[in-house]
């Protein structure tokens, strides 16, 4: 049952005034405590508590809030206590006056990049705190920003704390998401839609890079239910010309459509916002589709130690193969397991284990009166379980770095680019590999 005006908590410790908002799962209310001081209450909701899966819900949102409590950060909303009231359990968070980043910009108008960026920032070193805890925020946009006064706030007793940021107003992260509650239509990225897709750290990614367009245009950027059925995204530049070109591709590459084509974390994004983009001059003023912007030209960001990485590694495995003289067929196993990426490593890695098991599950098995008159078999068994130990090593190493590799690739070129050069190099240095092979044997 929602709780009314009036209502008391833990005995007489808090008063209910109103409720501030209500999600799909959670809802938050505005409070007094004992000393008369606002306070904000978020807890489960009626709905919530109506699921079949209400337990899990419960112990998700617990497990969340605890981490939370022991997140502090300047640019996070405090949680100040855990509190349990007839079964439910609920966070008791600091109360920050002032307004929001939407009415900012709502009654002022948008704000100048420096401005804006100096709240991103800010947003963005909470969320890595947040991050670290292995939490999501899930729900990043203009109206869970708050702009908080130099004024330092109030303690439990009701002192003053010291002031935090002397420089001016400072932004606050508040109201966090629920287990896979969807956040705000404009600023959530596909994967909240979609019940099946993992969510991570680039689903916060997408939020923040849509809080930044909204703040820098007064438009909200268009819903992800939007862009699958083909509407664009329509770049910021376009909307606001003073919006300069290095924003407008962060921007764009942080709102990317799929998941895996956004920066991975805060900080790879962040560093987007200080590097000049290397772009087409039509593409800070053209709209986007669902990829996201990609570097057309090489640059001191390309991986090149991964690549070498990967190029030597494949090469050592070629020539492993040449010296023992693999047939055909094993050949055209390594170059059709280098065709994938993602698991050519994992399979090159399993294919020499199970290689390896055989054989010596082989010898053991071997009854011993026979084992002086098949000396050539031991040997050759030896040899292929040593080679197999070897190879599985190989693809081991090889793993590591082409699984690095392509998420590096990923953030420069599309998926499609990314892993036609992660098996261009490996095609290559196993090709390298057999031919010194061959030439040493």
């Amino acid at each position: 049952m929602t709780w009314t005006f009036g209502q008391k908590l833990q005995g007489s410790n808090y008063t209910i005034e109103k409720v501030l908002g209500e999600g799909s799962f959670g809802i938050t209310y505005l409070a007094r405590n004992e000393n008369n001081r606002r306070v904000v209450i978020k807890t489960l909701n009626d709905r919530a508590q109506q699921r079949p899966d209400f337990d899990k819900l419960h112990q998700d949102f617990l497990n969340d809030a605890l981490r939370l409590a022991r997140c502090t950060h300047p640019h996070i909303v405090r949680v100040e206590e855990l509190i349990e009231e007839r079964g439910l359990f609920c966070m008791v968070m600091e109360y920050i006056e002032g307004e929001d980043l939407a009415s900012r910009v709502e009654n002022q108008g948008i704000l100048q990049e420096d401005e804006a960026l100096r709240y991103i920032e800010q947003i963005g070193a909470a969320l890595i705190a947040v991050h670290d805890r292995g939490l999501l925020h899930r729900d990043v946009n203009p109206q869970n920003i708050m702009l908080r006064s130099p004024l330092a706030p109030l303690d439990k007793g009701g002192s003053p704390l010291a002031p935090l940021h002397k420089g001016g107003v400072e932004a606050v992260l508040i109201d966090f998401s629920i287990a896979r509650e969807v956040g705000s239509d404009c600023f959530a990225p596909i994967e909240q839609y979609e019940k099946e897709t993992k969510l991570g750290v680039y689903t916060d990614v997408y939020g923040l890079a849509a809080t930044l367009y909204a703040i820098l245009t007064g438009e909200l950027p268009v819903a992800a239910p939007a862009r699958a059925e083909n509407t664009p995204l329509i770049a910021p530049k376009q909307l606001n010309p003073d919006i300069s070109d290095r924003i407008n591709q962060a921007i764009l590459q942080g709102m990317a459509f799929q998941p895996h084509e956004r920066p991975q974390s805060i900080q790879e994004w962040l560093q987007l916002l200080y590097k000049d983009p290397v772009t087409s001059p039509q593409s800070s003023t053209s709209t986007t589709r669902q990829q996201s912007p990609t570097k057309t030209v090489f640059s001191q960001d390309f991986p090149w130690g991964l690549l070498a990485g990967v190029l030597l590694s494949c090469g050592w495995i070629g020539f492993a193969l040449a010296q023992i003289m693999a047939p055909g067929w094993v050949w055209s196993l390594v170059l059709a397991c280098a065709l994938i990426p993602q698991i050519s490593g994992y399979a090159i890695a399993i294919f020499g284990s199970l290689a390896a098991g055989v054989l010596a599950l082989n010898l053991i098995v071997e009854p011993s009166s026979k084992t002086l008159s098949n000396l050539p078999l031991l040997a050759t068994a030896v040899s292929l379980s040593e080679m197999a130990v070897w190879y599985s090593a190989l693809g081991i190493i090889y793993c590591a770095f082409s699984t690095s590799f392509l998420q590096q690739l990923k953030t420069l070129f599309s998926k499609f680019n990314a892993v036609l050069i992660l098996t261009v190099t490996s095609w290559l240095g196993i090709g390298l590999g057999r031919l010194l092979g061959f030439m040493f044997e």
